[in-house]
């Protein structure tokens, strides 16, 4: 598979006159699950829609293989980078099988019909995800797992290299959580995607994520392997929480234990 190569060179993006991101420079690592950590309002979300092109820098600029995005036409942006924005939202109405078929809209020639090439990758997308006994339901009627996995297929169905996911496992009780991660690792594994996602909890962070970027008031201040971010130090960098670290006994990935002020800490080394 190529190596597709996107990078950002000192970006400055926001809304209107109000900066969010500020000096941004990384290389997203191909073929590898990375995750953004950060508080609220630091710039995670602001800094994938830049990465999708959805919102134009100020300044800077991102590179696909030595390719500016601000130079692609929209359909190649949309053959090579994926997008699961947060808060998804489908017609009223439309089935599980009609929506997948819409990520093909990048192929598709005005006034075409379907080939058998954009069956193909819909089937595939369905299957890797799990929904093909799902495909004549309405999507109004599945839960919110299952709604989940069904927009994730959608954008599998673009068949691109790289796919950025907003906070894919926001409102879902921790089953579901586990499910969504385990059909994106299997699809890394698989596929060789590369896959960027903002996630808010750490330690699913770290127990998923083959590198970390760590953003606090619009910068990036750290990236590494789980095992160099998910540190005490680090975690009250980013958020300004005290925890502990100790190593999950299952995955063998670091795990934050948060400190309250109601804590007896005599018992803590």
């Amino acid at each position: 598979m190529k190596d597709n190569i996107l990078i950002a060179n000192d970006i400055v993006a926001g809304y209107g006159d109000n900066t969010i991101i500020d000096g941004i420079n990384l290389k997203i690592p191909p073929h590898k699950i990375s995750v953004i950590l950060g508080s609220n309002g630091s710039g995670k979300s602001t800094m994938l829609k830049t990465f999708c092109r959805l919102l134009t820098p100020q300044s800077g600029s991102i590179v696909l293989n030595d390719k500016s995005l601000q130079e692609m036409k929209n359909k190649d942006i949309a053959k090579s980078i994926g997008l699961l924005p947060q808060n998804s939202v489908a017609p009223e109405g439309i089935t599980v099988a009609e929506l997948v078929t819409r990520g093909r809209f990048p192929y598709r020639k005005f006034m075409c019909s379907l080939t058998a090439e954009d069956y193909t990758a819909v089937k595939e997308a369905m299957e890797a995800m799990k929904i093909c006994d799902l495909a004549d339901r309405s999507i109004d009627e599945l839960s919110g797992g299952q709604r989940q996995r069904v927009f994730i297929a959608l954008a599998l169905a673009q068949q691109t290299d790289i796919l950025f996911l907003d906070e894919p496992t926001t409102f879902l009780d921790i089953a579901y959580q586990i499910e969504i991660l385990d059909l994106l690792k299997e699809l890394n594994r698989k596929k060789k995607t590369t896959i960027v996602m903002v996630l808010h909890d750490i330690n699913l962070s770290s127990k998923y994520a083959d590198y970390i970027f760590a953003m606090k008031n619009g910068k990036l201040i750290k990236e590494g392997s789980p095992s160099d971010i998910i540190t005490s130090q680090t975690i009250e960098e980013i958020y300004g929480l005290k925890s502990v670290v100790i190593t999950d006994p299952v995955s063998c990935s670091p795990m934050i234990i948060p400190i309250s002020s109601h804590d007896d800490l005599t018992n803590v080394s």
